[in-house]
């Protein structure tokens, strides 16, 4: 059997299960934000930008991320190996929260944000397609919760709920004017015709990491990303692959089997070797950093 998780909260290394406030506002109201990590053999990738947004999201909710990336990696590294993620694929994930506060929706002024990491061992992702459907819950592109990784992801939840109801890997989600925003853990793209398309920021997709780092390594090699508005019907007929900061780029399909022709898969393999080439640099230049 295996020992308890060692985690790491405000501060202190831990392995009890009774540590969260019960007045915490993340626990409570879901007031907070999080960021989930991909691990190389302990390492943290992107971490810069994933603690770049994570200050981000909390300044966008009124307070401030007391934490800075040095201490985050240090704190990664040390659980990975604690937790058995020292080797191979692992993730971690930084909870922030508000802190604790009084009864009610009002913050407490002086609340002391608190700050959770966690790591564990990543099972190997899927190779084959992730199968998607539409979601009838609808992600709201003007509502603040689209543009950051709060922890209110109720309506996230709620439709891979519906997807796994009915065997799909993940579900897209449509928002307010039934446009695709998103898939509920992931960017979604579309290969057709030679170029490269992605709903905009402001269609309710999250601005994601991988996402960018896709979009800047197609623009420097000549391939055209388009960030536009984004019809369930495009969907159709079309190359689907899916980003995320956990399983990189996975191809996908919608009601059937993935519509991939020669010049769809060599534009995707492009993509996956440019992404690669990012992810390792930045592993080494965190390397070459210690």
């Amino acid at each position: 059997m295996m020992g308890a998780m060692t985690y790491w909260l405000n501060g202190e290394y831990r392995q009890d299960t009774a540590a969260i406030d019960i007045a915490d506002r993340g626990f409570l109201l879901g007031d907070g934000v999080f960021e989930t990590v991909l691990l190389a053999d302990g390492a943290p990738s992107f971490l810069a930008a994933h603690i770049e947004r994570l200050r981000g999201g909390a300044a966008a909710l009124g307070f401030v991320a007391p934490t800075s990336a040095a201490e985050i990696a240090t704190v990664i590294t040390e659980l990975a190996l604690c937790n058995g993620a020292a080797s191979g694929a692992g993730s971690a994930r930084i909870t922030l929260t508000r802190g604790a506060g009084a009864r009610g929706l009002a913050p407490t002024a002086g609340a002391i944000p608190s700050l959770l990491v966690t790591a564990a061992p990543l099972a190997q992702a899927s190779a084959s397609p992730a199968r998607l459907m539409i979601s009838a819950h609808p992600r709201n592109e003007r509502s603040i919760v689209s543009r950051w990784k709060t922890l209110n992801y109720l309506d996230n939840i709620l439709a891979r709920q519906e997807a796994a109801a009915v065997g799909a890997g993940d579900a897209v989600m449509l928002n307010s004017a039934g446009r695709v925003a998103c898939a509920s853990a992931a960017n979604i793209f579309l290969i057709r015709d030679g170029q490269v398309t992605t709903p905009a920021i402001e269609e309710g997709a999250m601005p994601g990491i991988v996402r960018s780092i896709i979009i800047d390594a197609a623009h420097a090699n000549g391939i055209i990303v388009n960030e536009a508005r984004v019809e369930p019907a495009a969907l159709s007929g079309a190359a689907l692959f899916l980003t995320n900061s956990l399983i990189g780029l996975r191809a996908a399909s919608l009601n059937g089997a993935p519509r991939w022709d020669a010049a769809d898969q060599e534009i995707f393999k492009s993509l996956e070797t440019w992404y690669q080439a990012a992810f390792n640099a930045d592993l080494a230049s965190q390397k070459a950093a210690t």
